[in-house]
């Protein structure tokens, strides 16, 4: 995935993690059961809608058995050292992603290149062949 400007989907998506529980959260992103088993490329949207799914059920099945306790959807207050230590891991992520999404494609980097040499080469042969007709003049 390459989005437009990578430090700012991490920032969205960091945005739309903290409103929703961290037991929904862990789940999002757990890659045997989470949003990854479904969407094929992440969008903020997609992630809203699978949140709000997910959410949704966990609602219904707490108030579907009044003998059973609710779930614990609410997680610990915020801890603000976390909170820096995942900005950090959050702005490190989008830098890591800006970075390679201005590398470009390898491969019209490498048509780039092979483009380059090709006209090159093509300029030598016509200046040793044009040598070559002023010799035998």
């Amino acid at each position: 995935m390459r989005p437009g400007d990578p430090l700012v989907f991490a920032e969205s998506v960091a945005a739309v993690f903290s409103q929703y529980p961290l037991a929904l959260v862990r789940e999002c992103v757990d890659p045997r059961t989470g949003i990854a088993r479904v969407v094929k490329f992440l969008s903020i949207a997609e992630l809203v809608t699978w949140l709000d799914d997910r959410l949704a059920y966990y609602v219904v099945a707490a108030a579907a058995d009044p003998r059973d306790p609710p779930l614990p959807l609410a997680g610990p207050a915020p801890d603000p050292e976390m909170a820096a230590r995942v900005h950090a891991l959050l702005r490190g992520l989008g830098k890591r992603l800006a970075a390679r999404a201005a590398r470009g494609d390898i491969i019209m980097r490498r048509r780039r290149v092979y483009r380059y040499l090709s006209e090159r080469r093509l300029r030598r042969d016509r200046a040793r062949a044009l040598a070559d007709l002023d010799a035998t003049q």
